[in-house]
């Protein structure tokens, strides 16, 4: 879905100046923007990480997930 599609429902509230005041999302719309940007935060994680994890679990220093639940219960 392009930006265009998405963005056909959005209804601004102008005041008697004619600035935008507010913006109105339709609910679905809200939560799949919020998701979008989820989701490009998760990317950005990852490529932040990528080298690090590329070197192998030893040399990124990760933790066995067995340690790590041990510790949760």
């Amino acid at each position: 879905m392009t930006v265009t599609e998405l963005t056909q429902d959005v209804q601004f509230t102008i005041d008697q100046g004619g600035h935008v005041t507010a913006v109105v999302l339709d609910p679905v719309l809200w939560r799949r923007i919020i998701t979008a940007l989820e989701d490009a935060e998760d990317r950005a994680l990852v490529r932040t990480l990528g080298d690090r994890l590329a070197k192998g679990p030893v040399a990124a220093q990760a933790l066995r997930w067995q340690d790590v639940a041990d510790k949760w219960q």
